[in-house]
């Protein structure tokens, strides 16, 4: 209020020059002092940043770093508890199979399942296709590092291709970086020695995943894990518009659901190829389909609506925002499909 007075009184003429003078080296000191002290504090946040930067390259972001590790923990833990209390060998399928289920590199509990089917099954070739493996090998990662398997994993980014052959390489493991397509898929594949009966293919791609699948028949795997979109619930038969250059990134600022096929229609295409569903992970990521001549005896498919994870959920409102906003999707069952 001072400084203000004598603004106005100078500017009246009531104040004299030394006055006004002496005003405007208070103002300019106390602006120095500002500056100095948004400085600091700008030195800090950086030193702040750079902190909590190391953080997160120790234990990762909030969403999948530190918060996932104890997540991880404590199904694992779970899973230790299920494996001394129960009798795995006495329950019915696929409850036998779920309750083995725990996390290693998977994205969930995978990794229990995968090998739970394959004590079943047996694993004849020990080799595997995994196609968006990531950094972590997907579904695949366990099997090559614990368990001696050998096959290619491909995932679109070469950087982190290239931690894939860090990591895996060591193992045997072939890895690449390629953008995955129908129209390639197979050259791919075959381009890394493999052909014929494998183990397992596991696709996780984020986009064609259904397209891809259709097309692949340089292999015959015994077991197949696909990524379905559970946000596309239980009834339709649906899946995005086959594009080679597909990104989810594209659709985000719409809706973050847009992406993959729904369960019904993947396990539709596995019948067309000679593959039934018969276990799907209990957080509702991957869906698991064996080769109808596996196992046929002790086995069963199981139907979509009980294997869905969230059975009794409603898709309306989605589909209706994907008409709305005219996004690529095609109705496997519809006339024009």
């Amino acid at each position: 209020m001072g400084r203000l007075r004598y603004w106005l009184w100078r500017r009246l003429g009531l104040a004299s020059l030394e006055e006004v003078a002496t005003l405007s080296d208070s103002v300019g000191g106390l602006a120095r002092e500002m500056r100095q002290a948004a400085a600091r504090a700008e030195k800090r946040a950086v030193r702040h940043t750079a902190a909590l930067t190391r953080i997160e390259e120790r234990f990762g972001t909030p969403t999948r770093g530190l918060d996932g590790r104890i997540r991880h923990v404590e199904r694992n833990v779970n899973a230790l508890v299920r494996g001394h209390y129960v009798d795995q060998a006495t329950l019915p399928f696929p409850h036998n199979v779920l309750s083995q289920r725990f996390h290693l590199w998977s994205q969930n509990e995978e990794d229990g399942i995968t090998l739970a089917l394959f004590k079943l099954i047996g694993a004849i070739h020990r080799t595997f296709v995994e196609l968006g493996a990531g950094v972590n090998g997907g579904n695949c990662g366990m099997l090559a590092e614990v368990c001696g398997w050998r096959g290619l994993m491909v995932d679109g980014s070469d950087a982190r291709a290239a931690k894939l052959s860090t990591r895996f390489g060591r193992f045997g493991v072939e890895t690449a970086g390629a953008w995955i397509t129908a129209e390639g898929v197979n050259e791919l594949i075959e381009g890394y020695g493999l052909e014929g009966e494998i183990d397992l293919l596991s696709l996780d791609i984020d986009g064609s995943d259904y397209w891809v699948w259709k097309a692949i028949d340089v292999v015959s795997p015994r077991l197949v894990i696909v990524e379905f979109n559970p946000a596309f619930g239980v009834q339709r038969a649906v899946t995005v518009q086959y594009d080679p250059a597909f990104d989810r990134e594209r659709f985000k600022l719409v809706t973050p659901h847009f992406y993959g096929a729904s369960l019904a229609a993947f396990t539709q295409l596995g019948a067309q190829k000679g593959y039934r569903l018969v276990v799907v992970e209990p957080r509702g990521a991957n869906a698991y389909f064996l080769r109808d001549d596996v196992a046929a005896d002790s086995i069963p498919e199981v139907p979509v609506r009980r294997a869905h994870p969230s059975p009794g959920g409603d898709a309306a409102s989605l589909f209706e925002l994907i008409e709305r906003e005219q996004l690529p999707l095609v109705d496997l069952n519809a006339s024009d499909a």
